[in-house]
């Protein structure tokens, strides 16, 4: 089979902030990069408390942005404390490819926005920060004998300080998202493609090469904006990666780089120069410490930085080794074959549901078919009422104490269901746990060791343990009014890394299973398991891989995210109502799943098949919804694939439970669902069309939320039947569910087998910043050829 030479990457611009300095052009002078990396950078953190120092005194040359243009970027004041420095960083350098290149309307609906970043944001630990020391506060202040109303009366004046130190406001929980990074990239751009942000440690700007190069194979990727950034907040973020092997004799590196890449004949077509174009791009497994070696750490830059250096030598080749344990290589050649059918569909051999009811298939289903749910009271574990809880809505507060979370939320309450050492699972994040107790239930083929393995996990990429050790690092930024004990250090060692991190959970996962695999982790705000779903599909389109795990998970139901989301007003004072008329929000739900992908073209073994997955990233604002850019993610999925509107039978929405948000989303699938008098004239529908949402019974579980609605479609195909979204009250009249037409089941109904395909589903997923995906899943295994 020929090469495809359609496969090579062209970079087109460049835009990159380092210390000191924020333009490539002068970069590549002789000698600047060696400055830049050569001078003696003071280590931040050696001059503090003796406890708050890193194990070894580094080198770390930091970037300051005192005069960063918030106006030019769109970013209200009441806003800008909530920005972290890792999207402050990404769109000066994105700013600077913009200035380069103009993207012509045509390719704006086509132009991906990924990123990559590394641990957690200044955003994100001061956020983690503020509601943790009022939890301390609370215990201090009832272990000295206050009464509960005492304590309310000085921990809301305390807010109060910590508001005017540290800010507050409804943007806390955007703007410490990773995902908000490429989101505010493309409303700055004014693009309108894909959307995600993922966390491959120092082999993340690998992970966003491959990745465009292989939705490049498809017609609704044309061009991509790939931004790579890195920050070092705190010491002990430091030492995190000194327990992994990162040299302490290198020079430390923040900073933020971006390429505009795309198909050479997409170049050629506008007439931009390539400044390189790209092969083959590949890791490897290795063990060789010593290859690539570079004077120079820059964490999610690493590749990017190593790039930017062939570019200047004016070399063809690049490698290096990443401390995760791997290889990497980028070559002007290509080796990967040519793939006959790069949209071929994508068989799910299997699937495990993560619920608060655990990973057993059969709760889940029940659940399901009876309507049921999983509301329950938080624990005084899981919510401290006195400090956190407040009826009435106001700062650094919740107003909401019931959810349908999982049973604990403390890593030693759960049971590792393969044996593990307490000095390794007490040191993960709980959502790792109940991640890997959810995959012993994962049937993986014989050959599975042999085969080339991915594995994508979705979840929030800094991950609690990682917030947990930051605010003794913030202490002295608190408020003195009130005296407490500064946190003590918490002991370390190889595991905190995976427990920090989003990258942790997959290699965790890797290792659970037994498998040799490229891991990374995905967020796309509460889209984050269907970009995963995305990213794995196109890597299986395109041959990289032979197999891929996905996994989506997050426990929305920390107080963290319970307060945060209380400033959005976003949470219902009662329970999650989709499609109910006079509905307030939604419930946060524990929770995802996992799954197995093949290419294999044979699906007798299948549950399921992927016809067909896009996205777009459209909306007005950060956070409101938008039916415009919720079709476009709908009609760019229907353009990759030949199953027509009128075939699909159900669509498992979004269904956030908020008024807004409900009319916006079948607003867009009126848009390309709406079964007209032409339309039906010209091919009868094959089954009449229903709508529902897995959130009413399981809540709202962020990054995990499309995965739990992946898992109730496919178990809805092996059970031949949909169950039921009951409607708490009234149904929405602004709907218009007659106009489609279509229906909300209340109460399970048969799913009947169509004369003219397989049972055909559709899954909507929408995220925070305008990130929307779409899904066509299609029924055509045993169980279905039967009832034919």
């Amino acid at each position: 089979m020929s090469v495809d030479p359609s496969n090579h990457l062209a970079i087109v611009s460049i835009g990159c902030v380092f210390p000191g300095q924020r333009d490539f052009r002068q970069l590549a002078e002789p000698q600047a990069w060696q400055q830049l990396i050569q001078q003696h950078y003071a280590s931040p953190w050696q001059n503090s408390d003796p406890e708050l120092k890193t194990k070894v005194a580094l080198s770390i040359g930091q970037v300051s942005d005192p005069d960063f243009d918030y106006r030019k970027f769109a970013i209200p004041p009441l806003f800008r404390k909530a920005v972290s420095k890792e999207t402050r960083l990404a769109l000066l350098a994105a700013d600077e490819v913009l200035q380069q290149i103009t993207i012509p309307e045509s390719l704006r609906d086509h132009c991906d926005q990924f990123c990559a970043v590394h641990l957690g944001s200044d955003a994100a630990y001061r956020n983690a920060a503020k509601v943790q020391v009022l939890r301390l506060l609370g215990d201090q202040l009832t272990e000295q004998g206050y009464s509960p109303q005492e304590t309310a009366q000085q921990i809301d004046a305390y807010k109060q300080q910590l508001v005017q130190c540290l800010g507050a406001s409804s943007h806390d929980r955007v703007g410490e998202m990773a995902s908000s990074i490429p989101a505010r990239i493309a409303h700055f751009a004014q693009t309108r493609g894909k959307c995600q942000t993922l966390d491959g440690a120092d082999l993340g700007g690998i992970r966003l090469l491959q990745l465009a190069q292989d939705s490049f194979r498809c017609q609704d990727s044309r061009i991509a904006l790939l931004t790579s950034v890195q920050c070092f907040h705190h010491p002990e973020q430091a030492n995190l990666l000194l327990e992994q092997g990162v040299s302490a004799s290198q020079t430390w590196l923040e900073g933020a780089i971006s390429l505009l890449v795309c198909p050479v004949h997409v170049a050629q077509e506008n007439q931009w120069p390539v400044l390189a174009e790209l092969g083959d791009i590949h890791t490897l497994s290795s063990t060789d410490d010593t290859a690539g070696h570079c004077d120079y750490f820059a964490g999610a830059n690493q590749v990017f930085c190593q790039l930017l250096d062939m570019l200047r030598q004016q070399k063809q080749h690049c490698f290096g080794h990443s401390f995760t344990g791997r290889g990497w290589q980028i070559s002007p050649t290509s080796v990967n074959p040519a793939i006959p059918h790069p949209q071929s569909p994508i068989q799910i051999l299997d699937y495990c549901p993560l619920t608060a009811l655990g990973h057993d298939k059969l709760p889940f289903w029940q659940t399901l078919t009876q309507g049921e749910d999983t509301l329950q009271p938080l624990s005084a574990e899981q919510l401290h009422q006195v400090a956190l809880f407040r009826p009435n809505p106001q700062k650094l507060s919740t107003y909401i104490r019931q959810a349908m979370g999982f049973p604990s939320h403390h890593i030693q309450d759960v049971t590792p269901e393969k044996p593990m050492m307490p000095a390794k699972q007490h040191r993960l994040d709980v959502t790792q746990q109940y991640l890997l107790n959810g995959s012993t239930c994962l049937s993986l083929p014989s050959d599975a060791a042999s085969r080339r393995t991915a594995i994508i996990v979705a979840t929030n990429l800094s991950l609690t343990p990682d917030r947990i050790r930051t605010v003794r690092h913030l202490w002295d930024q608190l408020p003195q009014t009130i005296r407490l004990p500064r946190p003590q250090p918490l002991p370390q060692n190889r595991w905190n890394w995976y427990g920090a991190s989003g990258i942790g959970s997959a290699m965790l996962l890797a290792q659970q299973l037994g498998l040799d695999a490229d891991c990374y982790a995905v967020e796309a705000a509460c889209a984050s398991a269907m970009a995963a779903l995305h990213d794995a599909v196109r890597s299986l389109q395109s041959g990289r891989y032979d197999q891929v795990i996905v996994a989506g998970i997050e426990m929305a139901t920390t107080e963290r995210d319970l307060v945060l989301c209380s400033a959005q007003m976003m949470l219902s004072t009662s329970r999650i109502r989709p499609f109910a008329d006079n509905n307030d929000g939604f419930t946060p739900g524990d929770g995802g799943g996992v799954f197995i992908l093949c290419r294999q073209p044979d699906d007798s073994e299948s549950i399921a098949t992927i016809r067909a997955i896009s996205g777009s990233c459209d909306s007005r604002s950060m956070t409101a919804p938008d039916p415009e850019g919720q079709a476009l993610a709908i009609e760019k999925t229907l353009a990759l694939t030949d199953v027509t509107p009128t075939q699909i039978q159900y669509i498992e929405a979004h269904g956030t439970g908020t008024a807004l948000g409900d009319v916006s989303e079948i607003s867009a699938i009126r848009q390309h669902y709406q079964r007209t008098a032409d339309t039906i004239e010209m091919e009868p529908p094959s089954a009449p069309l229903y709508i529902g949402s897995v959130k009413y019974n399981f809540g709202h579980c962020f990054a995990g939320a499309a995965a739990l609605s992946v898992c109730k479609v496919l178990s809805a195909f092996e059970h031949e039947q949909i169950p039921p979204t009951p409607i708490h009250g009234q149904l929405n009249p602004q709907l218009m569910l007659a106009d489609l037409p279509a229906e909300i089941p209340q109460q399970t109904i048969p799913w009947s087998y169509p004369d003219s395909g397989g049972r055909i589903a559709a899954i909507n997923s929408f995220g925070t910043g305008g990130i929307n995906y779409h899904l066509i899943l299609e029924q055509r295994g045993a169980t279905a050829e039967h009832n034919q």
